[in-house]
């Protein structure tokens, strides 16, 4: 550099150059920081939470259908079994849907 008034800058003491001072983070800047981070963990976790109880809720739903369903069948399938149980009605079902009779003398084989 030129010198200024006869002045060397390189010389003065209080032109010196200095070492750079290290940046300090303020305590109360990164305790904001962890607590912002703390808080969007928070939140993501609650909508987490929130989409799994709507996904349980559909999933509930959906069983709660095939469980009526499956009621009404098996009270189907529990009449149907009883009626097949009952003589007189597959005696009915015999003679009126098949054409069936009671055997006669002659179609009667004896077995010993």
């Amino acid at each position: 550099m030129a010198p200024v008034l006869g002045i060397r800058l390189e010389s003065d003491p209080g032109m010196r150059k200095s070492s750079p001072t290290p940046v300090r983070i303020e305590p109360w800047l990164v305790s904001a920081i962890l607590l912002g981070a703390v808080f969007v963990l928070c939140a993501v976790f609650y909508v987490w939470l929130y989409v799994q109880h709507v996904e349980n809720g559909y999933h509930l739903s959906t069983m709660c259908e095939e469980c009526e369903l499956l009621s009404t069948v098996q009270r189907k399938l529990t009449l149907e079994w009883t009626q097949f149980q009952d003589p007189q009605w597959l005696e009915e079902m015999g003679r009126d849907r098949f054409g069936l009779a009671p055997p006669g003398p002659d179609q009667k084989v004896v077995m010993r």
